[in-house]
């Protein structure tokens, strides 16, 4: 990071570097997100007061509304970044010069290419505005609206890299991006089945076996289901394959580098559509 910074995944990270940006209020860098996720677009002063002190009389949020722009205005300036248009009855946020990581996360993620998904995953840090609330039903009614456009962007890109870590025979790669996977969608029996075949890929028979267990576990506990029959006949074949390991002759290089394939691979079938997966043609 080499200047000016406004980072909302995760948390609200505002400043410069070599900067001391003065401190903002909470409703101010509320403000400073709803207009940044708009950058360039005018709001009316109207509609930000009541976005954000709703509960005022309109006069009061009027004037907290001014004190707000004041104080992030003082604080862009100090940091080197971005800048407020104000017109009339209307105000909008450019953010020049600022390195805004949601802008870049969208741009990223927009990419057909594995390594910006694994670049926008990296400033994908966290949730929008992880942590952050305020009790104005209409923001957080807006918060939520966003958070969950942004992490479905995030678990789309995980979903295209598990896919073509798998497609391309990278257990190691394939791992991480599942496991990250299943921690923001743990009912994802496509990704169990994933993450269990590049365990098995990698020798780690064990974890592959467990990773069926916590894929039953989250299914029995929120949804009151049993795995898929495809998801038990991976388990049923990947303890045959542990039981009779002794006995089989070594692999050679190929068959190792064909982990997803053989008895692994997945049978031409669709997912069931369930609640909390995907349906969608293998």
């Amino acid at each position: 990071m080499t200047g000016p910074y406004l980072h909302l995944l995760g948390g609200f990270d505002f400043g410069g570097v070599g900067a001391t940006v003065p401190a903002i209020s909470r409703k101010a860098r509320a403000m400073v997100a709803y207009l940044a996720l708009q950058s360039g677009h005018s709001q009316s002063r109207e509609k930000l007061a009541t976005l954000l002190w709703g509960i005022n009389s309109e006069a009061q949020a009027r004037m907290s509304l001014r004190q707000a722009v004041s104080s992030v205005r003082k604080a862009m300036q100090t940091c080197g970044g971005g800048r407020f248009l104000t017109d009339g009855n209307s105000v909008a946020l450019h953010l020049d010069g600022l390195d805004f990581d949601v802008a870049r996360f969208e741009a990223l993620v927009a990419s057909p290419a594995p390594e910006d998904l694994e670049l926008a995953l990296n400033v994908y840090r966290g949730d929008l505005l992880d942590g952050f609330g305020l009790k104005e039903e209409p923001f957080e009614d807006w918060l939520r609206i966003e958070r969950e456009r942004l992490r479905a962007l995030a678990v789309a890109a995980l979903d295209r890299l598990v896919a073509h870590y798998a497609a391309t025979n990278d257990p190691a790669a394939c791992v991480r991006a599942a496991a990250r996977l299943l921690a923001m969608d743990p009912l994802r029996e496509d990704v169990h089945r994933a993450l269990m075949r590049a365990y098995a890929a990698q020798g780690r028979t064990n974890l592959a076996l467990k990773q069926y267990e916590h894929c039953r576990t989250a299914l029995l506990r929120d949804l009151k289901l049993q795995p898929e029959p495809e998801t038990r006949q991976l388990f049923e074949t990947l303890r045959t394959r542990r039981t009779m390991a002794p006995a089989r002759p070594p692999t050679t290089d190929a068959d190792d580098a064909t982990g997803f394939s053989h008895e692994l691979a997945a049978p031409p079938t669709h997912y069931v559509n369930r609640p909390g997966s995907t349906s969608r043609i293998r």
